[in-house]
């Protein structure tokens, strides 16, 4: 298992999702992407619909007022 992080902080959909979408492809089952997202939507709605409708388990965590950590396990 290997767990990779992504700082999508600064970026807005689409690309929020668009960057964690590149970044799972290049993921091996099992291995674990840690995403720090300071967008709403992305974090709140966006990825975790991406996780539900590939069926990656997801883990979301409010690390400040604006800041959430996302955890994916592909």
């Amino acid at each position: 298992m290997t767990r990779k992080t992504l700082d999508i902080r600064g970026k807005v959909c689409p690309f929020c999702l668009i960057a964690v979408k590149e970044e799972t492809m290049l993921m091996k089952p099992g291995d674990e992407l840690v995403v720090t997202c300071d967008h709403e939507p992305a974090a709140m709605k966006t990825i975790p619909q991406f996780a539900q409708d590939t069926g990656m388990p997801l883990k979301t965590k409010k690390l400040a007022p604006d800041t959430w950590e996302i955890r994916l396990v592909k």
